[in-house]
């Protein structure tokens, strides 16, 4: 959706429409990649 954060869309593999609600997939390489980052950062 255009409404979604763009930190979130960044993370999100997928995004589903449910009864009266919004389910977000997440894409879990994509925050393991960003947490690597942050480790190697610090």
């Amino acid at each position: 959706p255009v409404n979604l954060d763009p930190r979130m869309a960044k993370l999100a593999g997928g995004v589903h429409r449910l009864d009266g609600q919004l389910m977000v997939v997440l894409d879990v390489d994509r925050v393991l990649e960003l947490k690597t980052e942050v480790q190697m950062a610090a």
